[in-house]
This record gives C-alpha cells, structure tokens and sequence, in this order.
C-alpha cells in the first residue's frame, strides 16, 4: 500500500514502449474501420495494375476536449515529483507516435513516507491524428497493456473505465481523460490501483494540482547514512589536534555537516560528507538540485556538473579541473534531505563508492 515502503526505494520497471506491436494494430484498427471507401473493394482493380491510381484520402480525426494536465496530478496524501531522467525519456518516446503531441512523467510520492511508490505518465493525444473512436479505443488499451506486458482487463471505478494490466514486473492502470491518456505505473499492484483512485476522486471534487514537480524529502539525522557498507567503512575524521583535517565543504542553508574517510581495504581512499538543510531554504527536492550542482563544480575547482543515473538516484558529478589547487573529483546525491558528498583523488574509486553506497541505502 502507499504506506508500505518496501518496493517504493526502487525504480519502476517493466514498461515497454509502443514499439511496433501497437503501431501494426492500430493499422489494422483503421483499416477494419468499416469507413466507407477505406479499402478498394474485391474486384476494384483501381489500386492495381498499369491503369492505378491513388486511392482517395480518407478524412478522419476525432475531436478530443482539451484537459489541463494538472487536473490528473492529484490525489489525497500524493505528490508528484521530478522523473528520473531515464523515466522521462521513455515518456518521451510516446510522443514519437502521431497521435501524442506531448509526454511529461512524474514520481508518484506517499506524503506519509516521502517514497516513490508510483510513477505516472501523462500523455497528450493529438485528436486530428487519430482516425476514429475504435482506433482511439485501441490506442488507449495497446498503450496500457504493453506498458507492463500483461493481460488487459477492463475495470470501473465509479463512473469512469479504467484499465490495468499486471506484468510480471509492473502493474500499469490508466484511463481517458478528454485528451490526456493517464497511465501509472507502479511495482506492486495494488498501489498502481490505489493512485488511479485518489486521481479520480481528487478530479471528481475538483482540486487542481501543480505543474511544476515537488518531492518532499524526508528529514534525517547527519549521521543517518553513515552505515555499513560491503566494500566501504566510514571512519570519523579525527580532531584537528591529532592530525590535520580535510578541507570542509560548504553549502548554501546547511544546517549541519559531518565528515568521515571512506576507507577501502584499510586505505582512505575518498572522503565522504553528509549535510542537513534548511527546510525553508529548500522546501523540496527540486529547489535542492542546483545547490548540489554547484556544490560539486566548486569541489571540482570549478568543472561544470553533469548529471548521472545510479540506481533510483540522481548524482551530480565533476572531474578533478586540471591545473587547480586542491580541485578534487566529487559527487554529490540526495538520501531523503540530507545532501551526500563524496570526493577524491581517483573517479574510479569514488564512482565505486557512490554506486555501493547508493545500493545498500536503497534497500
């Protein structure tokens, strides 16, 4: 359920993108249309032979009300926050079909637990590409069911059709709109389920959501991520009269910051920070996001930050700047609204901590 956050900490699975399964049935669905002079009749040999010529253009198209997306980012208890990159690119390839003009994905967040336990694409279907209400209707379905690869049923929740399909992975379960096709997606069943129905309830009472995202972060305290790690021990830094410390960072709205070593086979290999932040400086994950860019470009010595995928996270990422003193190779990630900074002299060992301590936060 929404408040059960074991399968929340990972990144959903399972979708397939349309792919040419959906694109040959809808072929078929606007052929099958019963449309008259949609296909040449037997004996019309006017589309073979020397004498052929071009069968006549059929007019199609359906009219389709137009409905702000942000009536469909709603729902009691949820908030709909920042994609992965990855998550909004498959979105994206929705839009490669004529009938959707546009795609945005967004993570489904339990306000209870602050975890993803969904995410949901909204898609904006372009009504005068679609042929008919049959092709339209199939549309719908082919893009539910292959979205978790499973049998489509049919299931009304209220007064509005719905349908899901349960893969072995994923469950997917949207509905229709006006012009927005809503599809979530989700690892367990009955939270793909449970987000449909807060969705329609919250759209039958009339609430409007936001467009821009917002994932809520949970609070933590300093040390909370400092745990243990397979190929990682992080050991406390000593007092400054015992030996001379790193550098420390700094972080616009730091609350707090706590340094370890990350050492590896008995060597300091990295340096490891974790930070807690004002949460009026940063009210969500969202607004959080260019401090940490910046944070990592200057550890870097000034090297602009590139985003990678580790896992259900987001790192920024920035290589020693060749030249300048004390430049380190960083990244930086968030674990609920603590900000986690690892640096160091070599990229593969820092990447290889970030990845294993990504991994077993996530579990």
């Amino acid at each position: 359920m929404l408040t059960d956050d074991r399968s929340s900490t990972r990144p959903i699975s399972g979708r397939r993108l349309l792919g040419a399964g959906l694109s040959i049935a809808l072929l078929l669905g606007a052929c099958s249309s019963g449309t008259p002079g949609g296909t040449a009749e037997i004996g019309d040999d006017r589309g073979v032979g020397p004498n052929s010529i071009p069968l006549p253009t059929i007019a199609g198209g359906v009219e389709l009300p137009v409905v702000d997306p942000t009536s469909v980012l709603v729902g009691r208890a949820l908030t709909f926050g920042e994609p992965l990159p990855s998550e909004q690119a498959a979105a994206d390839a929705f839009a490669e079909e004529p009938e959707v003009s546009s795609a945005m994905a967004r993570r489904v967040i339990s306000v209870a637990t602050t975890r993803v336990v969904a995410l949901v694409d909204v898609l904006t279907l372009d009504g005068p590409e679609i042929f008919d209400e049959a092709v339209l209707d199939g549309f719908v379905r082919g893009v539910i069911e292959l979205s978790a690869g499973g049998p489509l049923e049919e299931v009304q929740l209220g007064s509005q059709l719905t349908f899901r399909s349960v893969g072995d992975t994923a469950t997917a379960h949207g509905f229709r709109a006006g012009n927005l096709l809503v599809v979530v997606m989700a690892p367990v069943a009955v939270d793909a389920t449970l987000v449909v129905e807060r969705q329609l309830a919250a759209r039958a009472a009339g609430v409007v959501g936001n467009a821009e995202p917002r994932t809520a972060m949970l609070p933590l305290p300093v040390d909370a991520p400092f745990i243990a790690v397979p190929t990682v021990t992080f050991q406390p830094i000593p007092a400054a009269e015992d030996e001379v410390p790193p550098p420390a960072p700094t972080l616009p709205g730091a609350t707090g910051v706590q340094g370890r070593y990350g050492v590896v086979a008995g060597e300091r290999r990295t340096v490891v920070w974790s930070f807690t932040v004002d949460p009026a400086t940063y009210p969500s994950a969202e607004r959080l996001a260019p401090a940490m860019a910046a944070l990592v470009a200057a550890r870097a010595g000034g090297t602009p930050a590139r985003t990678t995928e580790v896992i259900d996270r987001v790192v920024f990422a920035a290589d020693a700047a060749a030249g300048v003193d004390e430049a380190l190779t960083a990244r930086v990630f968030r674990h609920g609204a603590l900000v986690l900074l690892v640096e160091g002299a070599d990229a593969v060992q820092v990447d290889a901590v970030v990845a294993d301590w990504i991994s077993t936060l996530a579990r």
